[in-house]
């Protein structure tokens, strides 16, 4: 081969590769999932409610702004944004996304948002769609072909915004929406949902379906869902506990059953308890043990000791990464 074949068989090579790599692959530091900017702890229980940061974000952009920047001056360099939405009002967190669009205020306060995200220095975010109530496939119980139009049509209006903003991103199209293999609804939501996306976008900026314990089960759908056509890259949420073990055996028991599977591909850590040192541990020696190629972790505002007694949120803001720095996230 000549000089100059040479040189443009490595181009083509480079080009490939960086195609194929999530832009997380070039730097490991995660971060957070940033959903709240305030809790309000009171003795009847917890309130986050009006506080979330897409839908509130123009009640308070000068503390949502100061946050951002004290996470990152703590290591953080990767958010995942939970978009939460419903086919009803806004409730300060929850979006009303009637008619399968957002309002002007909320498209701008998510457009705003970004941009303090991207002004900080953040490299990189995964936004995760949370529908609620009605809009959820997790609680179908029959095809609602209505609402999935109108959830189709939300997952465009906000990757308009999205892309709009200038900073690298991935989208996951439903939070933990791999189906187990009972879910005969929520597989065929996520289907044709993967389906449609696809053959509009193609794959490059999705994760699609995140994936929660017990991920080994979930894992086992994916040729139901994806087909032949999976995901660059998938986003995998750990959280241990009595009765699928510790972050250490999730971690390799979803591994295994993928690989088992033939499939390879890198995983995001997109939800794992707030600074927890054991997690940051038991992860860490599952990448160890097996191989596995993680790009980053974000975790979720919600600590092990669960102050809330909900098992939802109870820590805003989630300044502190400090153990999971400390074990090379």
């Amino acid at each position: 081969m000549t000089r100059s074949g040479l040189v443009l068989s490595a181009v083509l090579l480079l080009c490939s590769v960086l195609t194929a790599a999530p832009a997380q692959a070039l730097d490991g530091h995660g971060g957070s999932n940033y959903a709240f900017y305030q809790i309000d702890h009171d003795p009847g229980g917890c309130d986050r409610e009006p506080y979330g940061v897409v839908n509130s974000y123009d009640k308070a952009p000068a503390t949502i702004g100061a946050q951002l920047r004290q996470m990152y001056a703590a290591g953080q360099r990767r958010l995942r944004i939970p978009l939460f939405h419903q086919h009803g009002p806004d409730s300060g967190t929850v979006m009303n996304s009637t008619g399968g669009h957002l309002s002007a205020k909320n498209r701008k306060n998510l457009a705003d948002l970004l941009a303090a995200v991207k002004a900080t220095g953040y490299q990189e975010i995964e936004l995760g769609f949370f529908p609620i109530g009605a809009a959820d496939p997790h609680g179908w119980t029959q095809w609602n072909e209505t609402q999935y139009q109108e959830n189709r049509s939300i997952v465009e209006d906000v990757r308009s915004v999205v892309r709009a903003a200038g900073l690298p991103y991935q989208l996951d199209l439903l939070n933990e929406g791999m189906p187990m293999s009972g879910q005969a609804t929520l597989r065929d939501y996520a289907k044709r949902l993967w389906q449609d996306y696809t053959a509009a976008h193609g794959k490059a900026d999705t994760v699609g379906f995140s994936m929660t314990v017990w991920i080994a089960d979930r894992a086992r759908q994916i040729p139901d869902v994806y087909g032949g056509d999976v995901p660059n890259v998938f986003d995998v949420h750990l959280y241990g506990d009595d009765w699928n073990g510790d972050e250490y055996k999730q971690f390799v028991d979803a591994h295994d059953e993928l690989a088992g599977q033939g499939y390879h591909q890198g995983w995001i850590i997109g939800e794992a308890y707030y600074d927890d040192a054991a997690a940051a541990d038991g992860i860490a020696r599952a990448i160890r043990d097996t191989g596995q190629v993680v790009f980053y972790l974000t975790q979720w505002q919600l600590s092990r000791a669960d102050g809330c007694a909900d098992k939802t949120v109870d820590v805003a803001p989630p300044v502190s990464y400090a153990h999971y720095l400390a074990d090379g996230f």
